[in-house]
């Protein structure tokens, strides 16, 4: 999971399953990385601003698993203590309403890594929004259409 419709500060297929980290060749050679079971908590506050334009701000919570270890071991298998291997991520965007469509904006931010160590999942006190690379690394642009839920 991860992108414009899950969780908004990840890149698609960015997350899970489990603690597992999705690498390059696993995104090349299974383009669906996806997982049996899925949790995803999402929650938007939009507030309108002027005329078809309205502003939101986002909390998106969640993570997949798989029932076997086949592909991606146990990190990727799903656990009783799956509630340690939930992502986090929050943010802003713009919603424009045309009527028929709806044109969304949104930047998102990782709060929580569920591929880090456990005692390092949480990342808040790393933002570092002057750190070129860590902008790069971590501000995510979803442009879409539609609401995300």
């Amino acid at each position: 999971i991860g992108g414009s419709a899950s969780l908004r500060g990840f890149q698609m297929r960015q997350i899970g399953p489990g603690s597992y980290l999705p690498t390059a060749s696993d995104q090349r050679y299974y383009q669906v990385i996806g997982g049996d079971y899925r949790f995803q908590f999402n929650t938007e506050l939009r507030i309108p601003l002027v005329a078809k334009l309205s502003g939101a701000v986002f909390v998106d919570i969640g993570n997949i698993w798989t029932k076997d270890t086949l592909l991606f071991g146990k990190a990727g298998q799903l656990k009783k203590n799956f509630m340690k291997e939930l992502a986090m991520a929050a943010g802003g965007g713009l919603r424009f309403d045309a009527g028929i469509i709806l044109l969304r904006v949104d930047v998102g931010i990782p709060l929580r890594k569920p591929f880090y160590p456990e005692n390092e999942r949480w990342v808040i006190s790393k933002i570092e929004l002057g750190d070129k690379e860590w902008r790069r690394e971590n501000f995510i642009v979803n442009i879409a259409l539609g609401y995300p839920f």
